[in-house]
């Protein structure tokens, strides 16, 4: 579950994100709708700290992703995101792409399980 208490987010005087409350359930499919430069591709991107936040929080499984004690890297390896850029490697398929962070930071292979030590991905 990922929750959002009173999530605000500027970019020097402009407030891109102002005082978000949302609650997301494990499982669940939801989308963000908006006009270009309304936050939402900011909002996504704050859930893996790759955006500081400058009030509220975001919990997620419980945990507020911004204490000092959170691990960064350890959390993004738990949260799938996707680029609004094309950060593909041209010389991957899709899959392969879509593949690459299981295989280096899980050590899973395509049928799930762990990769076997051959694998040049």
């Amino acid at each position: 579950m990922i929750e959002f208490q009173g999530v605000s987010k500027w970019f020097g005087t402009l407030k891109v994100i102002k005082d978000i409350s949302a609650t997301v359930d494990k499982g669940t499919t939801i989308v963000l709708c908006g006009p270009s430069g309304s936050g939402k591709s900011t909002l996504v991107r704050t859930v893996n700290r790759l955006e500081p936040i400058q009030a509220g929080t975001i919990t997620v499984g419980g945990t507020d992703i911004y204490a000092k004690s959170v691990n960064v890297n350890a959390l993004r390896t738990g949260i799938g995101f996707v680029f609004q850029q094309f950060n593909l490697f041209p010389h991957l398929t899709v899959v392969d792409n879509v593949m690459l962070p299981l295989r280096r930071l899980r050590q899973q292979s395509a049928q799930g399980g762990a990769a076997d030590s051959t694998s040049d991905a």
